[in-house]
């Protein structure tokens, strides 16, 4: 249902006394730049309530900053001193040591802007105060989001009333549970509703000793309250409970159906015609009931992203991408295309994404194991280092394989020429285990740098030029020290050999990163980008949990 326009009324339809009590009703659902509320609409009974009572009302609904003042300023034109209810539902915001209650536009403001788009409370609680002992402040408090600049922080801050002014602040629907059950029957007194009360928290004047409506007229020049209409019959009744059970528009519709003219029928009017929640706002109330952390987030933008989905990054926002993962998953499923999750498609997912997880493993060890078969069977057939050819063949084809280490010692204490001699033969060679040996048996040689920037280029068949964007692509993706140390220990455990873990990036770690891509049919780069930073990470992840 599409949010109603404005309207702000003064009430009067009920017969009574000319000097009735005042309310004054701020229920504000719908905004435009945040979250809608879902308990706003109970306002409505409140309302029905506060007119039986006597009460005249001035509503204001979905207000904007200035027609919020315009209704308080209703409420001050009616200069009552007898007995004043304000009750107010949005988004509030607190900063600087006041608390606003913000209006339809507000749009991410800041301490500086607030004032132009948000009433404030202690406003509010002043105009509360003309009718001081029988004052009473409602805040109707629902977590939903809401953007806030600079300065400010979402929900209601410390409050100070002035003297003989009540301030609850509470869910909606036990607010108005308080005043149905309680604050509303004559001869109760505030202490003793609350008492009976859950879930709410009191500022400012609380007496036992007086009831917030008396059982008659306190004086005889008071004029006497409106009679009681007749109690509805057993049949209305349970028409009206099944009803509220259902809490629908048709529920009501059909109660007005039956009983145009019945004891409930103006409250469920506007029960009827109160907005309801879009669907979106039906599968975010979903998602958002599952409780997700940041965690949990990430993990289900990288079980996206190891599904295939791209989320267009792992860290735990759900932004434009992850919803668009989200509606391309829901679509494989055949399920509703919202771009939210419930419960049993989060299971789901959880499921698929954790079974993709143990297929990477498995095929991760199945391609190191044919790696290791391959690397010794050509260690024999090079004849196990006892030639030079063989040990330049095996560091040819396996640079970092198993038995790499000893190839290079080998060849090491058979080489024995001089620096200019081994280094013509390097450069004839050209090739990496050819400029390896030469930097294992001259470390500190005139052409070492030489030779470190060939291996460089030789493993990698990168340019300069395409080896600084590489640097450039995993530097953009501003991966943590913790993240780097993962990644390092997912290595350590393949038996990649990426060094020291210590969430820096060297050149046994690049070696490392490159025995990965290798075994994985990637091209060896010896750097990262997201798709291989997921992989590690949901493998990471997928071997803590087995």
């Amino acid at each position: 249902m599409r949010a109603r326009p404005f309207a702000l009324a003064l009430l009067l339809s009920l017969p009574g006394p000319v000097a009735a009590d005042t309310a004054l009703l701020i229920a504000s659902a719908r905004y435009d730049n945040a979250q809608n509320l879902r308990e706003t609409r109970v306002m409505s009974r409140l309302e029905g309530q506060l007119r039986g009572a006597g009460f005249d009302v001035i509503s204001v609904g979905n207000g904007t900053a200035e027609e919020l003042r315009a209704g308080l300023s209703r409420l001050l034109e009616a200069e009552e001193d007898t007995r004043v209810v304000i009750a107010a539902t949005g988004h509030f915001a607190t900063g600087g040591g006041e608390t606003w209650l913000l209006g339809r536009e507000a749009n991410a403001p800041d301490l500086a802007e607030v004032s132009g788009v948000g009433l404030p409370l202690s406003i509010l609680q002043q105009v509360a105060a003309s009718a001081p002992g029988r004052a009473l402040v409602l805040l109707g408090v629902e977590e939903r989001r809401m953007p806030l600049g600079r300065g400010l922080n979402r929900g209601v801050g410390v409050l100070a009333p002035p003297q003989g002014v009540t301030v609850i602040r509470g869910a909606t629907r036990e607010l108005v549970d308080l005043m149905q059950d309680g604050v509303l029957r004559p001869g109760v007194d505030l202490a003793a509703a609350l008492r009976r009360a859950r879930g709410l928290q009191v500022a400012g004047f609380v007496s036992g000793a007086v009831p917030f409506l008396d059982d008659a007229p306190a004086s005889d020049d008071r004029p006497p309250r409106p009679q009681p209409t007749p109690q509805p019959s057993p049949d209305e009744t349970a028409l009206w409970e099944a009803a509220q059970e259902l809490d629908t528009p048709a529920a009501y519709r059909a109660y007005l159906q039956r009983y145009p003219d019945g004891a409930f029928a103006d409250l469920a009017r506007l029960r009827a015609e109160a907005p309801q929640p879009t669907p979106e706002e039906i599968a975010q109330a979903a998602e958002e009931a599952l409780g997700l952390d940041r965690d949990g987030r990430r993990q289900v933008q990288r079980h996206l992203t190891i599904l295939g989905y791209d989320t267009r990054g792992v860290d735990g926002i759900f932004g434009t991408g992850t919803r668009t993962a989200i509606r391309a998953w829901q679509g494989a499923q055949n399920v509703a295309v919202t771009g939210y999750l419930d419960a049993p498609q989060l299971a789901a997912l959880r499921a698929q994404g954790r079974a993709r997880e143990a297929a990477l493993a498995e095929e991760e060890r199945e391609r190191r194991a044919a790696e290791e078969r391959a690397d010794r069977a050509f260690w024999q057939a090079t004849g196990q280092g006892q030639t030079v050819e063989g040990l330049r063949r095996y560091l040819d084809r396996y640079p970092e394989g198993l038995f790499a280490d000893e190839a290079r010692s080998r060849l090491q204490s058979i080489l024995q020429v001089d620096e200019d001699a081994a280094w013509r033969l390097t450069q004839q060679r050209d090739t990496v285990s050819a400029y390896r040996a030469y930097l294992q048996n001259f470390p500190n040689g005139r052409r070492a740098d030489i030779a470190r920037n060939r291996i460089d280029e030789l493993e990698s068949g990168l340019s300069a030029q395409d080896r600084a964007r590489l640097e450039a692509q995993e530097a953009a993706l501003n991966l943590q020290p913790v993240t780097r140390s993962l990644i390092e220990q997912r290595l350590q455990r393949l038996g990649l050999e990426p060094g020291r873990v210590d969430g820096r990036f060297d050149a046994q770690t690049r070696a490392a990163i490159r025995r990965y891509q290798r075994a994985r049919g990637l091209r060896e780069t010896g750097y990262l980008d997201q798709v291989l930073v997921v992989r590690l990470l949901a493998e990471s992840i997928g071997g803590i949990l087995r």
